[in-house]
């Protein structure tokens, strides 16, 4: 990624925009344990608004060849998995939102493995991010990856709320133009169906509080 020519493009269009639009400096940090210190060096070398952390591999092995997965049972790289998000969210900071915080179920070829046996460390994962004063992302691509959930599971996000969590992001993980805003009120109307009663967006790194309500 081509970090300063997207900055310069954003001071551009902010410009260019800036009275017509709302225009926020955001990014999604793809982390894993070893990277964090050049995520900080990263970090602070921009005015951010918004940063998603999320994970996409592990120990350099990606989830979507099943690189990751190979010779591991079904709990071995599940539990794997969660274990560097709590790592991470214990040892990194500066980031807004978790991303798409279960994305090892897009691609467990397994089929759906038990929550109660990685609810533990989910609680740890999301009592840290809440003590932190960070939140999670309702990510809607569960709908382009045909899976019946939601992104998180339905069980998370009910999970985070009895554990005092508010701050919630809605994201369509846009790869392409027609994908992007995709099912947003779809999400605002299951979120409200869990309970929850606001989402937010941010702004200079602080959560900004929205009314669910129509």
């Amino acid at each position: 990624v081509n970090y300063p020519l997207y900055y310069k493009t954003y001071q551009k269009m902010k410009t260019q925009y800036g009275d017509k639009i709302t225009l926020k400096l955001g990014m999604e940090f793809g982390m894993q344990v070893h990277t964090i210190e050049q995520y900080e060096k990263l970090y602070a070398k921009y005015p951010f608004d918004f940063i998603i952390l999320s994970v996409h591999e592990v120990e350099d092995k990606e989830f979507w060849t099943q690189d990751f997965q190979r010779d591991r049972t079904q709990q071995e790289y599940n539990e794997r998995y969660y274990e560097e998000l709590l790592y991470l969210v214990q040892n990194y900071h500066n980031y807004s939102v978790l991303g798409h915080m279960d994305l090892i179920v897009r691609y467990d070829e397994q089929g759906p493995y038990s929550f109660e046996k990685v609810k533990p460390i989910i609680t740890e994962i999301l009592k840290t991010v809440i003590a932190d004063g960070k939140g999670i992302e309702v990510n809607t691509s569960n709908h382009r990856y045909g899976i019946a959930d939601m992104t998180p599971s339905r069980d998370i996000l009910k999970l985070y709320r009895e554990l005092g969590g508010t701050i919630i992001t809605i994201g369509s993980d846009s790869h392409k133009k027609e994908h992007l805003g995709a099912y947003i009120d779809w999400a605002k109307e299951e979120l409200r169906k869990l309970g929850y009663t606001q989402f937010c967006t941010f702004e200079k790194m602080k959560p900004v509080f929205h009314d669910l309500m129509d």
